[in-house]
């Protein structure tokens, strides 16, 4: 599985995907470096794009970050998504069926959402 041109694209946004312990306990990331290596407030970020496909969710980090994540989340395995959003942080956090929390940091985010919702419905 993998973000190929063949692949129709529905939706694209630049993003941070924030990356904690949890993220990086659940394998979506290598270790940054050694335990405790996170920031003051025990989180990172990787700026990157978020890629909506008719069946995947992508992110795909730029070549300009330390740590440089891609993965896709399959749309069939996102329970719950949720707008986030604290002051001007816009913010969409990513629920899994495993309960697994994802948190992006994106503009438009309620747009983003319906379109995902959309794709999804479209299973």
């Amino acid at each position: 599985m993998g973000l190929g041109d063949a692949e129709t694209v529905l939706a694209r946004k630049n993003a941070n995907f924030v990356i904690d312990e949890a993220a990086a306990d659940a394998g979506l990331v290598r270790s940054i470096a050694a335990p405790g290596r996170f920031g003051m407030r025990r989180h990172e970020a990787a700026g990157g794009r978020l890629t909506l496909t008719p069946a995947v969710l992508w992110f795909r980090a730029h070549p300009f970050n330390v740590v440089r994540p891609t993965f896709g989340i399959p749309l069939d395995s996102i329970a719950e998504l949720h707008d986030t959003s604290r002051n001007v942080s816009r913010q969409m956090q990513v629920v899994l069926q495993d309960g697994q929390r994802l948190t992006f940091v994106i503009w438009g985010v309620r747009a983003f959402i319906e379109r995902i919702d959309q794709a999804r419905a479209a299973l």
